[in-house]
Order: structure tokens, then sequence, then C-alpha cells
């Protein structure tokens, strides 16, 4: 269960940071991979409270494994 956590936090902390610093590329993998559904106009509106989000559950996952 840890590993799993410690993989979702890494990949969570990867996504937080591209929605800070490079959506414009993060964009670009969103249209290729959203098939089903897209929230993206959401999300980017709203980037910095996404970002920040998901590297605080990243970092609380990586506390929880140590």
């Amino acid at each position: 269960m840890s590993k799993m956590a410690l993989l979702l936090g890494s990949i969570s902390i990867l996504i937080g940071l591209l929605l800070l610093l490079a959506p414009d590329s993060l964009a670009k993998i969103g249209e290729q991979t959203n098939r089903f559904y897209n929230i993206d106009g959401m999300v980017f509106r709203n980037r910095k409270i996404f970002g920040f989000l998901l590297m605080a559950a990243a970092l609380f996952l990586a506390y929880l494994t140590l």
C-alpha cells in the first residue's frame, strides 16, 4: 500500500508542477488523453488551485508513507 501511495504522490506532484509551471504542455497531453470526458476547461480556469491541491495531497501521501 505504501508503494502505491508513493507512486500516486509522485504523479500528483508532477501534475501539480505542470499545472503551475507549464500549463500549455499539460493541455497538449490532455487533448490526446481526454477522449471520454473533458474537464480541462474547469481545471485550467482554476489551475493554481488545482496545482496546489494536487501537490498538497501528494505531500500528505508522502508523509503517510514515511
